[in-house]
């Protein structure tokens, strides 16, 4: 049996793939939304537009997940490609994914253009430049969940704004007497819907957010598990005298 040491292949497009299903049942359930009316009766019954907002915050943000995932994964792909030995690791991948992975071997000490191929990856190492790499591929998921904590604090004001509303409707409106008990809940049902339309808005952008950046962190724990493995890769220097 021969033994081969060429690393195994992973699925670099596993990742794109499961943010693309999300992303179309996500584009579906608002398709459904507008097509029935539920998202006009949102807006129109949120009297202090945080839900609209909150959307607009939510579709923002779901391009940057999905920018920060599919350059991730391409950068995954370069890295494992350049691990398996395939050769063009860097020449014939995208250019971000490229100018990343030779900028890594670069502040590692290594060559970029003789980096493909190559059983050893230099000389010496640096953990510290592993740390860098592996904080800067965070910052997207640390900045994307942050978004998702902004999301639901603004569905929590949006909450106390409904009910100061209905409040203020309440001391302004009719005197709570039988025959003005209509009246009184009309006028109260602006502030209730405010309240409530805002927290579910919140509560949803805020899940099929967080939903999206899990994938954005999962792919960026792969490609710093395989920065490392390049890392590890290169052989200790060399004793000296």
């Amino acid at each position: 049996m021969q033994a081969t040491s060429r690393q195994p292949r992973s699925n670099e497009h596993f990742f794109p793939q499961i943010w693309l299903i999300a992303a179309s049942v996500i584009a579906f359930a608002g398709y459904v939304a507008v097509d029935q009316s539920y998202a006009q009766m949102m807006l129109a019954a949120d009297r202090s537009r945080l839900s609209l907002l909150i959307t607009l915050i939510f579709v923002v943000a779901s391009c940057h997940a999905a920018w920060h995932i599919f350059a991730t994964s391409a950068r995954l792909r370069a890295a494992n490609a350049l691990l398996r030995g395939d050769g063009p690791g860097l020449e014939g991948d995208a250019g971000g994914a490229a100018a990343f992975l030779g900028g890594f071997l670069e502040d590692l000490g290594e060559e970029p253009a003789s980096a493909p191929g190559r059983g050893a990856l230099g000389s010496g190492r640096n953990d510290g430049i592993l740390e860098i790499y592996a904080d800067r591929l965070r910052s997207p998921v640390e900045i994307g969940w942050f978004i998702v904590d902004v999301l639901i604090r603004l569905g929590l004001v949006g909450t106390i704004i409904g009910f100061i509303l209905m409040l203020a409707s309440l001391a302004e409106g009719p005197i709570p007497v039988s025959k003005d008990i209509r009246a009184l809940l009309i006028s109260m049902s602006g502030g209730m819907g405010t309240a409530l339309y805002t927290t579910l808005s919140g509560l949803v952008a805020a899940t099929l957010l967080g939903v999206q950046h899990m994938i954005l962190g999962r792919s960026v724990e792969h490609l710093v598990a395989a920065l490392i493995r390049i890392e590890r890769r290169r052989p200790a220097p060399a004793p000296t005298g």
